[in-house]
């Protein structure tokens, strides 16, 4: 972290974002233009200080370069992930598409290619801090299915999932993404719909990113039958569609 460049402001109601980036003109500009906005910001040049600041200044959101030069991004992800569930946007050169599945399964939120908008990149965080301020306040009770002798509880209120009675840790979009299918329960969503109500794409998103999304769900929830694929649009949450297996 380089203290000459941190953007601290002494209030209480103000989103703290971490800036990971080794280039120093994208830092600046990120940086200028979140604090424009009211954020206060935290810029790293490198990945490591990130991992201590975060006991001492928790953020509100993460917006992480992969490759920096002390350590790869997706390991900072991965750390982040076992230590807090703080919203992770990856900020990268890297379009492969390995690439984006890797930053999902890790645990992203959010994976943005350059060169990008700053404008875009600050209505991506201000729509996960939003979903996520949403969640915390919701009042919803626990709602629960069965698949067979499965069973899945979701508990709005305390943002959390239950399989069998064990919790199971997912991100942030994937905890959107599931809540709002089992909402829409036995109802084809679209992969538009998706983007736009989970993930806040009202301007240009991947419905592959929508894909990934649902394979890693499916993977934590350990059975790939409590959503189904509905060929050439979306998904659906049915766990009462699902035949009975035979004896």
């Amino acid at each position: 972290m380089e203290p000459n460049e941190v953007f601290v402001y002494d209030t209480d109601t103000m989103s703290r974002i971490y800036v990971v980036e080794d280039n120093k003109l994208i830092r600046h500009a990120v940086v200028e233009y979140f604090s424009l906005h009211d954020y206060e910001v935290v810029p790293f040049s490198q990945g490591k200080p990130v991992l201590e600041a975060i006991d001492v200044a928790p953020p509100d959101a993460v917006i992480l370069d992969i490759m920096l030069p002390d350590i790869s991004g997706f390991l900072v992800a991965r750390h982040l992930r076992e230590r807090s569930n703080v919203p992770i946007l990856f900020l990268t050169a890297k379009d492969a598409e390995t690439d984006r599945v890797t930053g999902f399964e890790i645990g992203a939120d959010d994976y943005i290619v350059k060169p990008f908008s700053t404008k875009e990149l600050l209505l991506r965080t201000e729509a996960i801090l939003r979903r996520t301020q949403a969640s915390d306040e919701s009042p919803d009770e626990r709602k629960e299915w069965f698949l067979h002798d499965r069973q899945l509880e979701i508990d709005p209120s305390m943002r959390k999932i239950f399989v069998d009675g064990e919790e199971i840790g997912l991100t942030n979009a994937e905890w959107e993404i599931l809540a709002y299918l089992a909402e829409r329960e036995e109802r084809a969503v679209s992969r538009e719909q998706i983007l736009g109500e989970c993930l806040g794409y009202h301007f240009s998103g991947s419905e592959r990113t929508v894909d990934t999304h649902i394979a890693n769900i499916r993977m934590r929830l350990g059975d790939s039958r409590w959503i189904e694929t509905v060929r050439g649009f979306g998904y659906r949450f049915s766990p009462a569609s699902v035949p009975d297996e035979p004896d």
